[in-house]
């Protein structure tokens, strides 16, 4: 009888122990996003800083920026370079998204996803310093 009530009482810390870890795996998943996110910015930067500004020719290999009304990344002539300028334009995404959300679903669900690492990182800041 006794082993039974000591295993009803350990339920709650469990449990808060279990929740505790997911925000812990969440806080860990959500900064390793937004380092990717610091890396982006960087990479960004040394795009304007060694690259020409303005489109190029057919010939160019590697990324660049450009504008075309708002500022954004390209990249051509290697395999993933879609990928790349997918990740390029992420900083710039996190400006431009909300702006357009009010116009477009696929704006508000982009503004969404871009914006969510960092608004997970610091929910799960405020949990875990909760717990604590």
């Amino acid at each position: 009888m006794l082993s039974l009530r000591s295993k009803t009482q350990n339920k709650p810390l469990l449990g808060a122990l279990c929740i505790y870890m997911k925000w812990k795996i969440l806080n860990k998943v959500s900064a390793i996003f937004l380092l990717i996110l610091l890396l982006a910015v960087i990479a960004d930067l040394f795009v304007f800083a060694t690259v020409e500004y303005g489109r190029k020719g057919i010939e160019f290999v590697g990324c660049y920026a450009y504008d075309a009304m708002l500022i954004g990344f390209e990249c051509q002539g290697f395999s993933g370079s879609s990928i790349v300028a997918s990740w390029l334009n992420w900083p710039l995404w996190l400006v431009f998204a909300p702006m357009f959300a009010i116009f477009s679903i696929k704006a508000f669900v982009v503004a969404i996803l871009v914006w969510l690492p960092l608004v997970a990182y610091i929910i799960s800041v405020f949990k875990i310093n909760r717990h604590k």
